[in-house]
């Protein structure tokens, strides 16, 4: 019998965390947060031995839990993708010094980052390897470099954890792996499944359109991009475009990219990556930053909500110039100062007790990482599983109803309706 037991990311964005229990072995996947609540949330702690963690990907509503782990004294290896452990690492210390700055302390320290990144065991895509007497196969989720669809033959049932996973190519990535083993059991993300994406070209000419205007009108076009995945696709996008502007990348995109310029198989022409970075100068002070608002220029930095970052800066520099633009790049969650200012042209963020109108051009563009509804339905219907779980979206329970329709046993766990046992 295989007990499963979902510990956050239902029916919503955040904290995912599976505890897969055979009875034989114990494997986690994925041990994340829901970053922008106050307090962070966690995933419900696991009782008990846990013999490995396997993780889809670095972001840390995914990863961002990890170091509790260690925190508690517990030494479990970490399964996944090389690229997947320096970019943790990144996020987390991030984590820590942003929740430092506003007010709150994490239930781990840098001790405990230290110790879980030195947990990590790398594995690669596509080759299949033991785990007691589970078999373990990680394969391309396309979602951003190292991002993983986990396989694994528990002898009674295959099951498949997709992660965050995209099954269109992105300037950045490849796209997820189609061809994969037969699957008993799917746990599927859930993002966009109540929605489908612009046509990817055409919104990348509307980007391109509009930063044009910015720059024709002397303003600066501000970029407000996610540092792992979405900083690079959007620098990827000015360089297919042949954009000639004055480009500059700021905040933990910097970081970021040299992490992913340096795993340059995990990207699909990291060539083009390396042309794309031939025009971008990196922004190293608030001198340099003074002195690039004062000419028309292409400013990409994080954060991609608005929480914080260098990006808070230059808004508070750029908020009265009619002539300058907020290019947003990603989704913003709700109550975030990025989905606030959308909805009411002010900047608002509490912890950093901000509050002020906006009066640059603002628009949120679709580039998304994530399957959208069409792809959702399309690769289910591929796999064609005998049970799915459906998680990680705030329309999860309309889905799993969705895909009933079809034919397909599906499920949406919920707090009171969230262990299953399957013979």
């Amino acid at each position: 019998m295989i007990r499963i037991e979902f510990l956050g990311a239902m029916a919503t964005v955040g904290a995912s965390g599976i505890l897969i229990d055979t009875g034989r072995e114990k494997l986690v996947l994925d041990y994340g947060t829901k970053v922008r609540e106050i307090p962070p949330i966690f995933p419900i702690e696991i009782k008990g031995r846990v013999d490995a963690i396997l993780l889809s990907h670095a972001h840390l509503d995914h990863s961002g839990g990890l170091p509790l782990f260690a925190s508690k004294g517990k030494d479990i290896p970490i399964y996944a993708i090389d690229v997947s452990k320096p970019l943790t690492k990144l996020l987390l210390e991030d984590s820590i010094k942003i929740s430092r700055e506003e007010g709150i302390e994490l239930p781990f320290n840098e001790k405990d980052v230290k110790l879980t990144i030195s947990r990590f065991k790398e594995v690669e895509f596509r080759k299949e390897f033991d785990l007691h007497s589970a078999k373990v196969t990680f394969y391309n989720a396309g979602h951003i470099p190292g991002s993983a669809q986990i396989f694994l033959d528990l002898k009674e049932k295959a099951l498949l954890y997709t992660g965050d996973f995209n099954t269109i190519e992105t300037r950045l990535m490849k796209k997820a792996d189609l061809k994969l083993p037969n699957v008993d059991i799917l746990i599927t993300e859930s993002t966009y499944a109540d929605r489908d994406h612009r046509d990817r070209k055409e919104e990348e000419r509307e980007f391109i359109e509009m930063i044009d205007q910015t720059i024709s009108k002397n303003g600066v076009a501000l970029v407000a991009a996610f540092a792992v995945g979405r900083a690079q696709e959007v620098l990827l996008i000015l360089n297919k475009y042949k954009v000639g502007y004055p480009i500059y990348l700021d905040g933990m995109a910097k970081k970021a990219t040299n992490i992913i310029n340096s795993y340059r198989k995990r990207i699909k022409d990291p060539k083009i990556l390396d042309k794309a970075l031939e025009n971008v100068e990196y922004v190293t002070n608030n001198k340099m930053r003074k002195k690039i608002i004062k000419e028309p220029s292409i400013i990409v930095t994080t954060s991609g909500m608005l929480n914080g970052g260098p990006v808070v800066w230059y808004l508070k520099k750029l908020k009265n110039r009619r002539n300058s633009s907020l290019l947003l790049t990603g989704w913003q969650l709700e109550g975030t100062p990025g989905r606030i200012l959308l909805e009411s042209g002010r900047y608002i963020n509490e912890e950093l007790k901000l509050n002020f109108e906006v009066n640059m051009n603002v628009r949120r563009f679709d580039f998304s990482a994530h399957a959208g509804r069409k792809q959702l339905f399309e690769y289910i219907e591929k796999i064609s599983p005998e049970k799915i779980f459906c998680i990680h979206g705030d329309h999860t329970e309309e889905f799993a109803s969705e895909l009933k329709e079809l034919g397909f046993d599906a499920i949406a766990p919920i707090a009171n309706n969230r262990i299953f046992e399957i013979k």
